[in-house]
C-alpha cells in the first residue's frame, strides 16, 4: 500500500508540473503572438455577449466588421432589446447563422424585464437565458466578471486531448463534465484571462484540425500527439 501511495504521489507530482511547464509555454507564446481583436481586453459583459454569440462557429475575422456596426448601432442591452428583428438580421447577414440575431433580441428583452438591463454575475442566471451555454457563460464570468473559471470548446479540448491525451466517450465531448473539470484543473493561479484567451489563439493558430504546426508549437516537447506522429 504504501509503495502504491508513492507512485501516486509522484504522478500527481509529475501531473503538476507539466500542467505548469504547459501554461507556461502558451502564456509565453500568447505573449508574442496574440491577436488585436476589437472586443479583446473588454470588461463591458454585454459586449463580451455580443461578441461570443457572433463568434460562434464562425471565424473571428469575419466576425470583427459586424460587431463593429453592431455596436456602434446598439451599444447597450436597452439599443439592443428596442431593435427591429429584421435589422438585427441585416447586420448580421455577413457572418450568416441568423438566429443569432433572435437569440441576442431575446435575450436583451429578458435582460430588461427581469435584471434592469443588466447582465447577471451569477453562473446559473446566465445559463437561464436565451442562447447562453456553458461556454458563452463563463467568457462573461471570465472577461466581465473575473471569474476563475475554465473556458472549453472543441478547438480547446483538441489541444487538451493532444497534449495530455484527455479523451471523452460522449458524442458531444464538449458537454462532458469530466473534461470541464479537468479543463477547470488546469487554470493557472493567476492571468485567468490571458490563459483562456491564450488557449483559443493557439488551437486556432498552431494546434489546427487539421495539419497542425508542429515545428512551431511550444509544448510540442511534452505532446502526445507530436510523439506519437499521428
Amino acid at each position: 500500500m504504501r509503495r502504491t501511495k508513492n507512485k501516486q504521489t509522484k504522478a500527481s507530482v509529475m501531473s503538476e508540473k507539466k500542467a505548469v511547464i504547459f501554461q507556461q509555454a502558451i502564456l509565453d507564446w500568447y505573449g508574442k503572438n496574440r491577436r488585436g481583436y476589437i472586443w479583446r481586453g473588454q470588461s463591458d459583459p454585454y459586449k463580451i455577449f455580443v461578441s461570443e454569440i457572433m463568434l460562434q462557429q464562425t471565424n473571428a475575422d469575419r466576425v470583427s466588421p459586424v460587431y463593429q456596426r453592431f455596436i456602434q448601432q446598439y451599444p447597450g442591452i436597452r439599443e439592443l432589446a428596442q431593435a427591429g428583428l429584421p435589422d438585427l438580421m441585416t447586420i448580421i447577414k455577413p457572418i450568416g447563422l441568423g438566429y443569432r440575431a433572435h437569440r441576442l433580441k431575446r435575450t436583451a428583452e429578458k435582460l430588461v424585464a427581469e435584471y434592469d438591463g443588466d447582465l447577471p454575475a451569477r453562473e446559473e442566471a446566465l445559463l437561464a437565458l436565451p442562447g447562453i451555454g456553458q461556454y458563452i457563460a463563463n467568457a462573461i464570468l471570465c472577461f466581465a466578471f473575473d471569474k476563475k473559471v475554465a473556458m472549453v470548446d472543441v478547438n480547446v479540448l483538441r489541444l487538451y486531448h493532444r497534449v495530455f491525451g484527455i479523451t471523452s466517450e460522449k458524442a458531444r465531448p464538449r458537454d462532458d463534465r469530466k473534461l470541464w473539470k479537468f479543463a477547470q484543473g488546469m487554470l493557472p493561479v493567476s492571468r485567468i484571462k490571458e490563459y483562456n484567451q491564450a488557449l483559443i489563439d493557439f488551437s486556432a493558430q498552431i494546434c489546427t484540425t487539421r495539419k497542425p504546426k508542429c515545428d512551431e508549437c511550444t509544448a510540442s516537447s511534452m505532446c502526445y500527439f507530436c510523439c506519437e506522429g499521428s
